[in-house]
């Protein structure tokens, strides 16, 4: 068996789904996914079949803050206890508060540390033996360093990349020059597969 960790950068993946099947103009809900679904089928991806065995999914994601967005903040916790339900023992989600610079809310707020997290997410647990491969979900360039390091210390065959690919303007992928990565291109069909259309700032009527 060959055991998998995929890491998504949230943010980063939401909004390419949402460029490269061209939701733009839809609801906010539009975009998001099944982060355990889209495991298990980049688990058993590149020729692994069954023998991919999913041991790990890591959520990276910015927290807004209760105290200034309490709607954000909401929407965000119980998406990520959805996405725990799912297999509490596989999805780890990663939450780190959103950075609130001067001028907000007329400057946007802003992820800060996200892309250092991840990385070492994917590194930790290359070395420490959790993993045979690990799987980096985004279009980052930032991130390039990670699959360089991995590359260098444990050979191209224990990272791989993914991204939403589109006619209509897929996601580019992360390359390194001469390394040889394997990289998922994640289509239309599969993003229909393990997309899920919930607005999670909204609770629901109340009785």
């Amino acid at each position: 068996m060959t055991s998998v960790a995929v890491f998504i950068d949230w943010q980063n993946a939401y909004k390419s789904a949402r460029t490269a099947f061209g939701l733009q103009a839809e609801p906010n809900e539009r975009g998001n996914f099944s982060p355990h679904s889209l495991g298990r089928i980049i688990a058993s991806a590149n020729g692994r079949g069954a023998d991919g065995e999913l041991c790990r999914v890591e959520v990276h994601r910015g927290l807004p803050s209760n105290a200034r967005d309490p709607v954000g903040y909401a929407a965000c916790r119980r998406q990520s206890q959805a996405w725990m339900k799912e297999n509490p023992e596989i999805i780890i989600p990663r939450l780190r508060p959103l950075r609130y610079p001067d001028g907000w809310p007329d400057v946007r707020e802003g992820e800060k540390g996200i892309d250092v997290q991840l990385a070492l997410g994917i590194v930790e647990a290359l070395l420490l033996d959790k993993c045979h491969v690990a799987v980096l979900i985004s279009n980052d360039s930032d991130l390039k360093p990670v699959i360089e390091t991995v590359t260098r210390l444990r050979g191209a065959a224990c990272i791989e990349t993914a991204a939403w690919d589109s006619p209509h303007g897929g996601s580019p992928r992360l390359r390194v020059s001469g390394a040889g990565v394997f990289h998922h291109k994640l289509d239309e069909e599969i993003f229909g597969r393990v997309e899920q259309t919930v607005n999670y700032a909204y609770k629901g009527p109340t009785s």
